[in-house]
C-alpha cells in the first residue's frame, strides 16, 4: 500500500520473517528499504543478497544479467536443470497449533530459558549489553531473576540435544519455536548466535523469546520473533522487560526496539525507580488493536512513545500518537537526535537521561491528529517529573534533553 510520502508499505519478503503483516517500507525514490519487523535493509543489492543468500558479486551478476529474478524454491521442487545461481532456503515447517499443548510448550519453554540464562551463557549475553551501555546487575538483582540470555555455540542442534534429553519430543520442539525442521536436513535451533530475552504474558508465564543478532553477518535479521505458537502471537503479546507495581504518577514508555525498553527498564532500576517507568514494545512497528488495548490497561496516565531518532521513527510516533488520540488517551511524543534511540541516548547520558522520557505536567497541543503529521518544529516544552529533575541534580550532571520533545 503507499504511504503519504510516496513510498509503499509491504509484507516483508525476507526468508527468516514469517510474519504476514506490512512491516517493510520500500523507498522507491532512493531504492532502498527497511523492515521495522526483522530489522532488514539496505539497496536492492542488499535485496538479492538477503532473498537468495548469496555474496556481493553472485547478487550484481543476477541484476546485470536483467530480466525477472528467479523464483526461490525449496530443494525439494527444483529441478536439476534450473540454472539459479542463488542459495534459497527450503520452506521450514510452521508450528503445529493444535498437536502440542500449551503445557508443554511452556515448559518447553522454561527448560530453554533455564540454558539459555545459565552461568556462561547469560554472561555472555550480559556483556554484550554491557558494551551496549545497559547494565542489567541492579535489574536482575530487583527481579531477583536473569533477563537476557544467549544461545549456545558448539553445534546448530545444541539446545534441541539438550531438550530432548530432558523428554521433549521433536514435535513439541518445533511447536514452540524453539526448532526449525526442513525436509531433507537436519533439525536444527531456531535461535542461533543472538542474546534472547523472554517473553512473558499478563500472567508471568512465559510464551516465547526474542533474539538479538550479536554476529557480523549483514545478511541476517537483527532481530528474531519466535514464530506463531499455541502460546505466543507477535500480533498480540507484548515485550515489558519487567512487571513492576506501578506508581500513580508512572509512565508507559512505548520503544520501537527490544533493547531500547531493556536500556530504560535496567537505568531505572539502577537508581530505584522501576515503579515509575513501564516500558513496552511489541517489536516492530505494526501494533495491533490487541496490543493497543493491553498498553492502555497497564497505566491510566499518558502514554510516552519513544520511535527511534530518524525519519521513520518521526513517522511512527506520529502514527502512535494519532492511533492513540482515536482512542481518547494523550501521548507524549519523544524525538531524540538523528541517529539516537532510548538505548543509545542513555548510553550516553546515564541516569539523567530518564529525564527525556518522563511525563510531566506541562503545556499541551491542540488535539488535533492532523498536526502530527506536520513536519513544522515542535516547541520543547520540558517541565520535567520532580523525581527525574531531583535525579539528574543529584548526579551532578547538567540535565541534557533531547532535540525536541513535545507534549500532544
Amino acid at each position: 500500500m503507499p504511504t503519504s510520502s510516496g513510498d509503499y508499505k509491504v509484507c516483508c519478503p525476507m526468508p527468516d520473517h514469517d510474519d504476514p503483516r506490512p512491516s517493510m517500507i520500500l523507498h522507491l525514490r532512493t531504492d532502498r528499504f527497511h523492515c521495522f519487523g526483522c530489522g532488514a535493509h539496505g539497496d536492492v543489492i542488499q535485496w538479492v543478497r538477503s532473498i537468495y543468500r548469496v555474496g556481493v558479486s553472485e547478487a550484481v551478476e543476477m541484476l546485470d544479467a536483467g530480466g525477472s529474478l528467479p523464483p526461490v524454491l525449496s530443494r525439494s521442487t527444483r529441478s536439476p536443470n534450473t540454472k539459479v545461481s542463488a542459495r534459497p532456503l527450503s520452506a521450514a515447517e510452521l508450528p503445529d497449533l493444535n498437536r502440542s499443548s500449551s503445557e508443554r510448550v511452556k515448559a518447553a519453554l522454561v527448560e530453554a530459558w533455564n540454558y539459555y540464562s545459565y552461568a556462561r551463557l547469560h554472561e555472555e549475553g550480559s556483556d554484550y549489553l554491557l558494551g551496549r551501555g545497559i547494565a542489567l546487575a541492579d535489574l536482575e538483582s530487583e527481579l531477583g531473576q536473569p533477563v537476557v540470555g544467549h544461545t549456545p555455540h558448539k553445534a546448530p542442534d545444541q539446545l534441541i540435544v539438550r531438550l530432548k534429553e530432558k523428554g521433549f519430543t521433536d514435535d513439541e520442539l518445533v511447536d514452540a519455536g524453539l526448532a526449525r525442521r526442513t525436509p531433507g536436513r537436519p533439525m536444527i535451533d531456531a535461535f542461533r548466535d543472538r542474546v534472547v530475552v523472554p517473553v512473558r504474558d499478563g500472567t508471568g508465564d512465559m510464551v516465547g523469546f526474542i533474539g538479538r543478532y550479536d554476529g557480523t553477518r549483514d545478511d541476517v535479521p537483527k532481530y528474531l520473533n519466535c514464530t506463531k505458537t499455541i502460546t505466543y502471537d507477535k500480533s498480540v503479546n507484548l515485550y515489558r522487560p519487567s512487571h513492576h507495581t506501578l506508581d500513580l504518577d508512572a509512565q508507559v514508555i512505548v520503544c520501537e526496539g527490544t533493547l531500547d525498553a531493556l536500556a530504560i527498564a535496567a537505568t531505572a532500576a539502577s537508581v530505584g525507580l522501576s515503579a515509575k517507568f513501564a516500558p513496552v514494545v511489541e517489536s516492530g512497528l505494526a501494533i495491533s488493536d490487541v496490543q493497543w488495548d493491553t498498553i492502555l490497561a497497564i497505566h491510566p496516565g499518558s502514554i510516552v512513545l519513544c520511535a527511534d531518532g530518524d525519519e521513520a521513527g518521526r513517522r511512527t510516533n506520529a502514527q502512535w500518537a494519532a492511533e492513540l488520540a482515536k482512542r481518547g488517551r494523550d501521548s507524549v511524543v519523544t524525538f531524540w537526535p538523528d541517529g539516537d534511540d532510548p538505548a543509545s541516548y542513555l548510553a550516553k547520558h546515564g541516569t539523567a537521561g530518564l529525564a527525556s522520557v518522563a511525563r510531566a505536567e506541562a503545556n499541551r497541543f491542540l488535539n488535533d491528529p492532523r498536526r502530527l503529521q506536520n513536519t513544522y518544529p515542535v516547541p520543547a516544552v520540558l517541565a520535567r517529573a520532580r523525581f527525574v529533575a531531583d535525579l539528574a541534580n543529584g548526579q551532578g550532571t547538567r540535565w541534557s534533553p533531547p532535540r525536541v520533545v513535545g507534549f500532544w
